[in-house]
């Protein structure tokens, strides 16, 4: 599936712990949300760079994650120069650009492409499994690792529904518009993706019940720390402390 295209590797990072790998991940993030600095954010952005080239991940793919994360910045950058008062920075004709309408702007850029690398290159290098694994052993609660893990293994069959109702409509002729006709359509669509979805989801209810699933899963084998997990948390501490201090 797309959610684990990044999950095979050979790299140090797809070798590591991945209990080590979300506690490194969570800081990292949150600092990043956190820091208005744009230097700090900055180096944030360069750690998630080279993390991303540890783990050896240079494919068409990244491009296309973050292009579409990027997709969202395009609004940004198209209205908040503009409506966004402050220190004047430039013109362009009749409109006046502000110094923080162009400060905000790259500043949540930045974040947002930091902690898309820092996502794809710590928990993306794992599979959702091992993932699942290490956030029980986290004593994450266990609900919660189970709606994570089902949300997962079967976002694809919602989306393979969703694709297959998509081509019965086109099969039928139908073309969208700005119609009330295809509003009503659109409305009638998702109206039968839930119900199916919903339908698909008690039936997988019912065949756990069958199966004595009483809605955890029990941890069959054990993460053990090795000396490169160590060096990894070292590392990543090193780097939690150098944009800290900056």
């Amino acid at each position: 599936m797309q959610i684990e295209a990044f999950s095979k590797g050979r790299s140090p990072l797809h070798s590591t712990d991945p209990r080590m790998k979300l506690l490194a991940c969570l800081p990292l993030i949150l600092l990043t949300a956190l820091s208005q600095d744009i230097l700090r954010v900055t180096a944030s952005l360069a750690g998630g760079i080279i993390l991303a080239a540890v783990a050896g991940i240079y494919s068409r793919l990244l491009l296309q994650r973050l292009a579409t994360v990027n997709v969202f910045m395009i609004f940004l950058w198209a209205t908040m120069p503009f409506t966004i008062s402050g220190e004047h920075f430039w013109n362009i004709g009749p409109l006046n650009i502000s110094r923080q309408g162009v400060t905000l702007p790259l500043l949540i850029t930045l974040k947002t492409n930091a902690i898309a690398l820092y996502t794809i290159a710590l928990p993306g290098t794992s599979t959702i499994i091992s993932l699942s694994h290490a956030m029980l052993h986290l004593r994450v609660p266990g609900k919660l690792v189970t709606m994570f893990y089902f949300f997962y293994r079967y976002i694809g069959v919602i989306a393979d529904e969703f694709s297959k109702m998509l081509r019965m409509l086109e099969a039928r002729g139908f073309r969208a518009s700005t119609s009330i006709h295809t509003i009503k359509v659109y409305a009638f669509f998702t109206g039968m993706l839930f119900i199916k979805s919903h339908e698909r989801s008690e039936r997988v209810y019912n065949a756990l019940v069958m199966r004595n699933f009483h809605g955890d899963f029990p941890l069959l084998t054990h993460f053990t720390l090795k000396q490169r997990d160590l060096i990894f948390m070292a590392a990543m501490s090193c780097l939690f402390m150098l944009i800290v201090l900056l």
